[in-house]
């Protein structure tokens, strides 16, 4: 794989605002609509591999997920429209609720939505968008916005691709950390997802099959379509 180097012409970042509009102004001429991948899941608990299985995940811009575990005939998954997530099992389903999927967002969304409504998203999640600083995490050089003790994000300084986030609550501390950036079709994907509570890694994502289709029908997002959804 060949890794791209993006440049723009950087202004004085101020703010989360002026961070999220730079980001948009960098990569959305060039960035992807639709991104499809199988991703190894590995579940620890106490550092000892618990449980280990396949996902199929299909995205489309803006903020339409969806997620298979195994296969498609195993009808358990979920799926994230309009900011609505419904869980499913033996192809029914058996959940729906409100849900501002965070990863989805920073990491991918962030990128090609109009930087307006990325900003009232996030800001709707919980991050204060009104703090930045220039800061070093796991050795990288990073744009934080937010609180590091409550609850914040980090862009790449260099390359404007988002690194990861912080939440801290009643349930400790976790964080989620984009890794293994590779290329595809000249475009960026983290291939690598690592979640952590307290400092411990529960959970690791491993993409593969990494593709990027010129377009994904609405009906993969259509909760009452999910039976008969294959990509």
């Amino acid at each position: 794989m060949i890794f791209l180097s993006f440049r723009s012409d950087k202004k004085n970042v101020e703010d989360g605002r002026d961070l999220v509009q730079q980001i948009h102004e960098t990569h959305s001429d060039s960035w992807y609509t639709n991104l499809t991948f199988k991703q190894e899941v590995f579940r620890y608990r106490d550092d000892s591999l618990i449980r280990n299985e396949v996902w199929l995940v299909a995205y489309s811009a803006h903020g339409n997920l969806h997620i298979r575990y195994k296969d498609f005939d195993s009808g358990r998954g979920w799926l994230i429209t309009n900011d609505t997530l419904y869980s499913f099992n033996h192809d029914k389903l058996i959940g729906k609720r409100h849900k501002l999927h965070e990863v989805m967002t920073l990491g991918l969304d962030i990128f090609i939505t109009p930087p307006n409504r990325i900003v009232k998203k996030i800001e709707e999640m919980g991050f204060d968008m009104s703090v930045l600083t220039e800061t070093i995490v796991n050795g990288k050089h990073v744009y934080q916005v937010g609180n590091p003790n409550d609850r914040c994000f980090w862009i790449y300084k260099d390359d404007l691709l988002f690194y990861g986030l912080r939440k801290i609550d009643e349930n400790g501390v976790r964080e989620t950390f984009f890794e293994k950036y590779k290329t595809f079709y000249n475009k960026p994907v983290a291939t690598q997802i690592q979640y952590y509570q307290d400092g411990e890694m529960y959970l690791l994502e491993k993409y593969f099959d990494v593709r990027l289709p010129s377009c994904l029908p609405d009906d993969f997002f259509n909760p009452d379509l999910f039976n008969t959804t294959r990509w």
